[in-house]
């Protein structure tokens, strides 16, 4: 089975579970979401969201767009979507967000913690942009390389290789980010309490996160027992999240 498809079976998944446990995801939506109002205010035009999950951020914007074009890599979530994104002018469609096949024809495109998932962001970032209008803008959220480093740490004092998946870094995003017109990131933490390393790895599960690093074998239990045990002498999940913006220009240079 390719990463593609383990993604969309991950996530199609978790579709009942999702909402219960994304609760950072449900944070960040809210965070971006009154970012791109206050910047853009309230007429919005054209919108693509890629990675729209259960609607999380779609609620939040599709009113105030003129179309808005929701699409996920999974149908399951996509069709729990457009529960929360009504209207005539919404259109969900299926779409691998690595390989959008829209032209330039959007003013704004968002995106809300799924760039990590992607196996090539960097490219994903260009090919997003070449979407937007002259003049629009994207606006991204990812998890940042230091996400989770309390589960990582446990993993380093256990002496055992972590799972996890290497996310972006704030400099890598940057990067990433074309060229071509002014682009920002900012950071953020988010930290939660779960109880023990168990609940960490449920609800992980409950929201499709529980993709393996490329290479990853499980550990032997008595391994990956100490690694709970360390982590469980003061469970936190930190989050570290990034947010990307990039304003394309209303007229390219030339080459």
């Amino acid at each position: 089975m390719t990463r593609h498809s383990k993604v969309v079976q991950a996530f199609s998944r978790a579709k009942d579970s999702y909402d219960q446990y994304a609760l950072v995801q449900n944070f960040v939506a809210q965070r971006l979401a009154a970012n791109i109002l206050r910047k853009e205010g309230t007429s919005l035009g054209t919108i693509l969201e890629v990675g729209c999950g259960t609607g999380m951020l779609s609620h939040r914007l599709a009113l105030h767009a003129d179309q808005y074009v929701l699409t996920d890599i999974s149908f399951s979530l996509l069709q729990k979507a457009q529960g929360q994104a009504r209207g005539g002018h919404v259109f969900p469609l299926v779409v691998d967000g690595e390989r959008p096949c829209f032209s330039a024809s959007f003013d704004v495109i968002v995106s809300n913690l799924a760039l990590h998932w992607f196996q090539d962001p960097k490219s994903a970032l260009v090919r997003l942009a070449a979407c937007l209008k002259p003049g629009g803008r994207l606006y991204i959220t990812t998890l940042g390389n230091n996400t989770f480093h309390e589960w990582r740490t446990a993993h380093t004092l256990a002496e055992a290789p972590c799972g996890i998946l290497d996310f972006i870094s704030f400099g890598q995003l940057k990067d990433w980010l074309p060229l071509s017109g002014f682009r920002h990131v900012e950071e953020e933490w988010v930290t939660t309490t779960p109880s023990s390393a168990l609940e960490f790895l449920r609800s992980l599960k409950a929201i499709g996160g529980r993709m393996p690093h490329p290479g990853h074998s499980p550990l032997p239990y008595r391994i990956f027992k100490r690694v709970m045990d360390i982590y469980n002498l003061n469970p936190r999940s930190s989050c570290q999240i990034l947010y990307g913006t990039y304003h394309k220009p209303e007229k390219m240079r030339e080459e």
